[in-house]
């Protein structure tokens, strides 16, 4: 007899042992896995049985039926808050971590380029944000300029935007970090433009490292999530105290026309740096691009 049907015959519905040896792992695991599902919703009504005695004080056949009022009204409806918070807090961490990238890695924009005309024209959505989320991990291409001329035009408009972003958020940060070492900065006509000009420098300097491919500029740039998710946990504790103590620099400029007004205009300045200094790397890039094709030409 061939060795085919010998093989074929060796195993239930002429399956190989391979495949015999699958499925019955897939069996026990499924077995595994519902009784593993079991178990944990024992616990949880377990618990919120025992939550209902001891913490609410109810009688035991009250506490019973009143497990899943227990489970829908104070944790899914109680911990709506805690929930909100948290997301808020993944969301600004999430974005601010995403710009530190940007902004340590010289080629970023390119990068970004390269995702979206790979990723967006064939709509794998998923596989643009899981790009996005893992920018480290892109490889380096060989210039930093955008190759489309509406690929810079983003880039310019996105760089704008968030340094105005960071601009907002690092006044009042660092206002706060005076604050809370006990420093009361009185904000005056003569001294309303120190705190953004301080807190633009912070965002452009690890930009100024990434031109000169500074190794450790990813370092110095994943300070700037943490201040910001210090700043809103601060803001998001006052209001909910309704701290009278908080004291908040952008407040203290919007309150004066003429503060709010010499605000505004430094911070057009201000946030156009960052787009001014991108402009003449890329210049500079393209230009010692262009020296070296022609240099090459020229030896042939």
């Amino acid at each position: 007899m061939p060795q085919d049907v010998l093989d074929s015959e060796s195993s239930p519905g002429g399956s190989s042992p391979e495949e015999a040896s699958e499925d019955f792992s897939f069996r026990q695991l499924r077995r595994s896995s519902t009784r593993r599902s079991a178990l944990i919703l024992l616990l949880i009504l377990s618990w919120t049985y025992a939550y209902n005695l001891l913490i609410k004080g109810q009688p035991p056949l009250e506490a019973f039926f009143e497990i899943l009022n227990t489970i829908s009204d104070d944790f899914v409806m109680g911990s709506l808050l805690t929930f909100l918070v948290g997301l808020g807090i993944v969301l600004v961490y999430g974005l601010t971590k995403f710009y530190s990238q940007i902004i340590s890695n010289v080629y970023s924009f390119r990068i970004l380029e390269r995702i979206a005309y790979r990723d967006l024209p064939r709509g794998d959505l998923r596989s643009f944000l899981r790009n996005l989320i893992y920018f480290e991990e892109q490889p380096e291409p060989k210039i930093a300029c955008p190759h489309h001329i509406s690929s810079i035009v983003l880039s310019f408009a996105m760089l704008y935007a968030v340094s105005w972003t960071y601009l907002v958020l690092f006044s009042e940060a660092l206002f706060f970090l005076a604050w809370s070492a006990g420093v009361n900065l009185v904000v005056r006509e003569d001294n309303v433009l120190i705190v953004p000009t301080v807190a633009m420098a912070i965002p452009f300097s690890a930009r100024v490292m990434a031109y000169f491919r500074y190794p450790y500029t990813q370092d110095f740039a994943d300070f700037m999530p943490g201040v910001v998710f210090v700043l809103l946990i601060v803001y998001t504790l006052g209001r909910l105290y309704d701290s009278p103590d908080e004291r908040f620099f952008l407040l203290q400029v919007m309150a004066n026309q003429d503060y709010l007004n010499l605000y505004l205009r430094n911070g057009v300045f201000l946030a156009f740096l960052p787009v001014f200094f991108e402009a003449i790397y890329w210049m500079i890039e393209l230009r010692r691009l262009e020296m070296k094709a022609n240099a090459s030409s020229n030896h042939e």
